[in-house]
């Protein structure tokens, strides 16, 4: 579960909210960047959003604008070829699919639902939080405090973050529910505990970090060759070396625990958990020790660590959630039958179907 999942409004009363449930919608999240959602039901101040990656929220109104990504808008796109978000422009768009082209270049046909934009900020006045007779505040449910953690706010960690590496951050707070670690990045996540590891850097280890030069979140492989404290000295694949750079600029791949044998070969198809923390299945493309390259059989490809690998086991009563009729939204249902690449979906709002292998996924326990 992410950071914004617990993300609430206290609710109030003030102006009229002009909003419906079912708006197709762009929505603020606390990266103050506004990303595609649908309205799920109003409050005079706030709106349930649903955003298009699963996660919902309350936000104020004034927070919440018409979806209005056409040709030439300016967008932020989750790039296929790699895992942030990439600047570029609209040049196409036919329904909910828009062909982006890169600052850099690069053509990319892909969904509104892969892309973030930048818009004004509507200002609360203080005199309207006032009218409420309380401040509206957003606010992280992290649960009840966590006694006796390994951790304490403010450490400095290496947090897990989405595409699987480890980059530096700081502990903000913390909770049975999980961990909020502000990154050095500027991003925000609530991780859990195996998310999160001391933030140590050896010399002779092989990390990734960005050159001084580059203003971009572009991740070149060296190897350290000094440490002091969190300033590092580097030597690049290129054989140009950096001097006091600071561990803010690099990232880590590492495996959070051990894995003592890796019993899957190149070929096999699997289990694997993503990084919504649902497991997909999947394909194992090559395999060079920890780092595993798996091809999602809905199409993503992903480099993943060993513990994130399950072996292959779809069986009747399996409770899943399914694309119905091959659609881009999953809904929750149970397998009835399998019959080699066959699966009979029975889902819990009464529909039934038989739909492919490839269109399933296994959602996360829900955190209490």
């Amino acid at each position: 579960m992410g950071l914004f999942d617990w993300l609430k409004f206290k609710k109030a009363t003030v102006v009229a909210n002009p909003w419906k449930a079912g708006d197709r919608v762009i929505a603020k999240k606390l990266d103050s960047y506004f990303y595609p959602s649908v309205v799920r039901e109003i409050t005079d101040v706030g709106c349930m959003v649903v955003f298009d990656d699963g996660e919902a929220t309350w936000v104020h109104y004034a927070h919440v604008l018409t979806q209005d990504i056409n040709i030439g808008s300016r967008v932020f796109c989750k790039n296929k070829n790699a895992l942030y978000f990439a600047p570029g422009t609209v040049q196409q768009r036919k329904g909910e699919t828009i062909l982006v082209t890169y600052d850099q270049g690069e053509d990319e046909w892909t969904s509104i639902s892969m892309v973030r934009v930048q818009r004004p900020i509507a200002y609360v006045s203080p005199d309207a939080l006032a009218a409420m007779g309380a401040p509206v505040k957003q606010s992280l449910d992290l649960g009840e405090a966590v006694k006796d953690s390994n951790w304490r706010i403010g450490d400095r960690v290496l947090g897990r973050w989405l595409d699987f590496f480890w980059y530096p951050g700081t502990i903000l707070n913390m909770g049975t529910r999980g961990i909020h670690v502000f990154f050095d990045n500027g991003e925000q996540l609530v991780v859990q505990e195996i998310g999160l590891m001391t933030l140590i850097v050896e010399e002779g280890e092989s990390i990734f970090i960005r050159p001084k030069d580059e203003p971009q979140r572009m991740y070149p492989q060296a190897t350290v060759t000094r440490v002091h404290g969190e300033i590092l000295d580097v030597e690049y694949e290129d054989g140009t070396h950096e001097t006091n750079t600071r561990v803010t600029r690099a990232r880590f791949w590492r495996c959070p625990i051990g894995v003592p044998a890796f019993l899957f070969d190149e070929g096999d198809r699997v289990l694997c958990i993503d990084c919504d923390q649902c497991v997909y299945p999947a394909e194992i493309v090559s395999i060079e020790d920890d780092k595993i390259v798996v091809q999602f059989l809905d199409g993503l490809e992903r480099m993943v660590t060993p513990e994130l690998i399950k072996r292959f086991d779809v069986k009747p009563g399996t409770k899943i959630e399914c694309r119905w009729s091959g659609g881009p939204h999953y809904f929750p249902g149970t397998i009835s039958k399998v019959e080699g690449e066959r699966l009979f979906v029975k889902y819990e709002d009464g529909d039934e179907e038989w739909t492919s292998i490839r269109l399933f996924r296994v959602p996360p326990k829900k955190q209490e």
